[in-house]
């Protein structure tokens, strides 16, 4: 596979980078998950020439051309030429959630759409406020009661009279929830070569998901947001057609674990075992109109 990474203090962190080395065509499966990753474009780290796609993103923070639901054009991004290919994880899921509010509403509201429409417009009357001023009347004194040290004032009214004003509640939709990906992944070496890779995977997740000083001040209070992730589910033939597409991500957290019941080195130093949870967020809200699209 070609190999175009960037060299930082002697370490790989760009190109194209595959576990297993021949992921991308294993006759076994032949599917796995490809992460693209767009670097700030006011980043100081110095790429070798060539590690950046030819193709310019554009202004937006994003390298496709369709409509988004972000509400501000971020800061332009450069995409790496290479990707990191992993093998498809035992489960894939994708989760939408929406966000709902229970509100009392009064019986003058639930009396109709008519008074609704009079609300609306502020024509409120004494004729719509009477059930309200009756009901309540009791309350309102007893409220004052109790203001004035006379406690208890309001639970002897509902007693008395053995009912109590309630409100009834509606459900009301506020918003929706950005989506959560979340990918774990157990990568043991047959080689050096792949052990080679997979530290240069895992530090390349690493050096992605943390921002970095303007211009390499290290006591700047300035910092440059993280890389960005474009996430895409492939088979061997191409882009997968029946799961859903993930829009541009940022990288919210990298765990790496090394070893498995206890930490076993080979002869070389590479961990025998090394996992790699990853977690991803969404920069846009998904709606109707982008699961027609296929999210």
């Amino acid at each position: 596979m070609p190999n175009a990474n960037a060299k930082i203090n002697g370490s790989s962190y760009g190109g194209d980078l595959s576990y297993p080395e021949d992921v991308a065509g294993m006759e076994r499966t032949g599917h796995y998950v490809q992460f693209f990753i767009n670097v700030q474009e006011q980043a100081q780290i110095q790429f070798a020439a060539g590690d950046f796609n030819a193709t310019p993103t554009g202004g937006g923070s994003t390298v496709q051309s369709e409509p988004s639901t972000l509400g501000l054009t971020r800061n332009p991004t450069k995409r790496l030429a290479g990707s990191i290919q992993l093998y498809m994880p035992n489960q894939l899921s994708v989760s939408h959630s929406a966000q709902y509010q229970e509100e009392e509403i009064s019986k003058v509201i639930t009396g109709g759409q008519a008074s609704i429409a009079k609300i609306s417009s502020g024509e409120l009357d004494m004729d719509m406020l009477g059930d309200m001023v009756g009901q309540g009347a009791k309350n309102v004194g007893a409220a004052a009661a109790e203001t004035l040290g006379v406690t208890g004032a309001k639970a002897a009214v509902a007693i008395s009279s053995g009912a109590i004003t309630n409100n009834r509640t509606e459900m009301k939709f506020n918003s929706i929830d950005r989506r959560s990906f979340s990918f774990d992944f157990k990568m043991i070496p047959k080689s050096e070569g792949e052990a080679r890779s997979i530290k240069d995977i895992v530090n390349l997740f690493r050096f992605h998901a943390m921002p970095e000083f303007l211009g390499g001040d290290r006591q700047s209070r300035t910092m440059i947001s993280p890389s960005t992730f474009d996430i895409k589910y492939m088979h061997k033939n191409g882009q997968h057609s029946y799961m859903n597409r993930i829009s541009t991500c940022v990288l919210e957290s990298v765990e790496v674990q090394y070893g498995g019941d206890r930490t076993q080195f080979f002869r070389n130093t590479a961990p025998t075992v090394t996992n790699v949870s990853l977690k991803f967020k969404e920069l846009e809200l998904i709606t109707k109109e982008r699961i027609a699209e296929g999210y």
